[in-house]
């Protein structure tokens, strides 16, 4: 585990310039875990399919401007302390 995470740490670092890898299976599993260390809000989340500047991107309409029924809930913030915390419970237990 501990080697991954230093490899995405330096692919990150390298590719986008920022601090760290994104953790996204390991952030699911702790919301399903631990919702409490979450904050976001219903959203409409769509994928765009037919721009040639934006095909494949991901739009969420985070203030209901296009007034579509919402589909998904996006998160903004974690408790990062929290997240850490639970996941080096969990990773102990291995």
């Amino acid at each position: 585990m501990a080697q991954m995470l230093e490899f995405f740490e330096r692919f990150d670092i390298e590719k986008y310039g920022s601090d760290g890898g994104p953790l996204h299976d390991p952030t699911v599993i702790a919301y399903l875990l631990r919702p409490e260390l979450f904050k976001g809000r219903d959203c409409n989340v769509e994928i765009e399919t037919k721009s040639e500047l934006t095909v494949g991107m991901t739009v969420v309409d985070w203030w209901q401007v296009t007034k579509r029924t919402h589909n998904a809930k996006v998160m903004r913030e974690v408790d990062d302390q929290g997240f850490f915390d639970l996941l080096t419970e969990r990773l102990a237990r291995l």
